[in-house]
């Protein structure tokens, strides 16, 4: 693992005035080794697993509740880069900052998704109102204070749900809409410092159909199952990123193999997924060359939890890890100021 030098570029960062002035970790690396878990919080007394994983990408609100977490992720290694999941186009009751800012604030609209009851507490903000801009903007100032190196705005394609007339998110937004909230949240995350004096990064988070109007203002990108493994009728997104790998910037892949684990207890299958869906979901052809893998479960309370897989040499029944979790952490109080 290569040292950080403060105030290095990493090789393609800098390749227009948008990314001029990005000061990135020089081990932040196109096919650098990652994890995410979302699902519950880092189990601070417990091993770190895997412990090669240079990038963490965790929970925000799980980081601000146990600020603990910063301190673990870097102690035996001080380069790990940590960066902040948060949900950008919807709020959810969970959210430190719902009941004093967004509940009863006539900025929530729609469901994410009426057919789904583990979702009924998350609802699609309006991102055109500038309130709620700036509320989103605290919440990656929150990030940058707590010590996260970046952060990972997740529902960035909310446009998905209203393209077909049927006003999906209640607010009939529109691709347009999306450019230009996740260019102004870029704008704020480039102008802030992080504690290790690197510039806070932001990536995309899906939403193919923009790549090429916002990836020039952002240094890295999370896909969810861009191969579509569990439904081949649809046509999978990964070569839409390439643009991110070509200009030296990470790309980070999750794929959902159905036999990895179970998604109704989250336990996690010893010998991984099946050879088929192995050998589906590490297949580096289909427009992912170069991306930092990772297998997780998909639905459920296993959703995004500590239980990983990686492509390790192509050998199936190998590179299962769980990451330990626990999830009394997660509703910790709420630290003062995230508000």
């Amino acid at each position: 693992m290569k040292h950080v030098t403060p105030f290095a570029f990493a090789a393609g960062i800098a390749i227009g005035d948008a990314l001029a002035q990005v000061r990135v970790p020089t081990n932040f690396q196109v096919g650098v080794k990652w994890q995410i878990e979302i699902q519950n919080t880092l189990d601070i007394t417990k091993p770190l697993e895997p412990s090669d994983a240079v990038v963490w990408d965790l929970d925000l609100y799980h980081v601000a509740r146990n600020p603990g977490i910063v301190d673990y992720l870097r102690k035996n290694d001080s380069n790990r880069i940590l960066i902040c999941y948060f949900n950008a186009g919807l709020a959810q009751t969970s959210d430190c900052d719902y009941n004093t800012r967004w509940n009863n604030s006539g900025l929530l609209g729609n469901v994410y998704d009426p057919e789904e009851p583990q979702f009924s507490d998350e609802r699609w903000v309006n991102i055109k109102n500038q309130t709620a801009r700036d509320w989103m903007k605290d919440r990656i100032t929150l990030a940058n204070q707590i010590g996260c190196d970046g952060v990972d705005p997740d529902n960035i394609d909310g446009y998905l749900n209203d393209e077909d007339g049927n006003n999906g998110t209640g607010w009939n937004l529109s691709q347009d809409d999306y450019v230009s909230f996740v260019t102004e949240l870029a704008a704020h995350a480039h102008n802030l410092t992080t504690k290790r004096g690197f510039t806070l990064l932001i990536g995309q988070k899906n939403a193919a159909d923009i790549v090429d109007r916002i990836d020039g203002v952002l240094d890295f990108a999370v896909l969810e199952d861009c191969k579509q493994l569990n439904d081949p009728t649809e046509q999978g997104f990964c070569s839409a990123f390439q643009p991110y790998i070509t200009a030296g910037r990470p790309v980070f892949s999750i794929e959902y193999p159905s036999t990895l684990g179970n998604a109704d207890s989250g336990a996690c299958n010893p010998g991984g997924a099946n050879a088929t869906q192995y050998a589906a979901s590490c297949d580096a052809t289909a427009g992912n060359a170069n991306f930092s893998t990772v297998l997780k479960i998909q639905g459920g309370v296993g959703e995004l939890n500590g239980c990983t897989q990686y492509c390790d040499g192509g050998r199936p029944n190998t590179g299962v890890v769980v990451t330990a979790t626990n999830s009394e952490l997660d509703g910790s109080p709420c630290p003062a100021g995230s508000q």
